[in-house]
């Protein structure tokens, strides 16, 4: 019961779907949906998609933020040709069923992943989180070792992030789903973007800023001019950051509308 209420008022509820706007290479891949099944009998809803011209070298796990319905994830390929991209809403979003809790969320996630990998065994992984979602990709990440991380809007934990807010400490010492993303994020040994919103009051930069320095590679957060900690990721700025990063980090660093610093180069780990 206790984990069912933490999970509602964490989780939060979506009231629709935000669209993409579609990047350059929008046509050249196709979208599928999904249904996922648990084995508790929940069924999960999620988007896939797959370039036409050919197989995917890569394949890109997305996981959403509070209130997020992941529904428009699928079109992040019209912005990274030749990548494969994956998203699954949270039990209790969408048209997924269930309720969401830490617990439920990350078993979830190795269960996507599961399914990622079996399809596209010579693909590369990559692992992106926006916000709540940073728990989640950094859980899979510490699994799955990908080479490349996606970080939007990170925090260090659901406690801390009460902390920074009035009357919120109370909260905080009774909160036992507590998303510890900073114990997660020194697992991480592989090649890191961290991007924030220009403004964002939901998570302050202080703390993003911190989680960073717990990753291994110490990457500085690259800031996306006019966004919000809801329309960072949808933006077009972010989306392209995004994309130049997955190609490479000679692309990241040529492109003026990118900033080197928000990535970090690891040595190759093992997958």
């Amino acid at each position: 019961m206790l984990e069912s209420l933490q999970g509602r008022l964490i989780f939060g509820r979506t009231t629709g779907v935000r669209p993409l706007q579609p990047g350059p290479h929008a046509g050249r891949y196709r979208v599928h949906a999904h249904r996922l099944a648990r084995p508790d009998g929940a069924v999960l809803e999620g988007w896939s998609s797959t370039p036409l011209d050919g197989p995917a070298a890569g394949a890109l796990l997305y996981f959403g933020g509070r209130n997020e319905n992941v529904a428009w994830a699928a079109d992040m390929a019209s912005f990274n040709p030749g990548w494969a991209v994956h998203a699954f809403n949270y039990r209790g979003f969408g048209g997924s069923t269930g309720r969401a809790s830490e617990r439920r969320a990350k078993a979830d996630a190795r269960a996507l992943l599961d399914v990622v990998t079996a399809r596209l065994p010579c693909a590369e992984l990559a692992v992106a989180g926006r916000s709540l979602g940073t728990a989640v990709a950094l859980a899979v990440a510490a699994e799955a070792r990908p080479r490349r991380l996606v970080l939007m809007s990170p925090f260090e934990s659901v406690p801390a992030v009460l902390r920074s807010r009035p009357f919120g400490r109370v909260g905080a010492s009774l909160v036992t789903q507590r998303f510890d993303c900073g114990a997660l994020a020194a697992l991480h040994a592989g090649d890191t973007l961290v991007l924030l919103a220009e403004d964002d009051d939901s998570v302050l930069h202080a703390q993003s800023r911190r989680l960073c320095d717990r990753l291994p590679c110490r990457p500085s957060p690259h800031v996306i001019a006019g966004t919000t900690h809801r329309t960072l990721p949808r933006s077009g700025g972010a989306q392209r950051a995004v994309a130049a990063f997955l190609a490479g980090p000679r692309t990241l660093a040529s492109m003026g509308h990118a900033d080197t610093r928000g990535a970090c180069r690891a040595p190759d780990v093992a997958r």
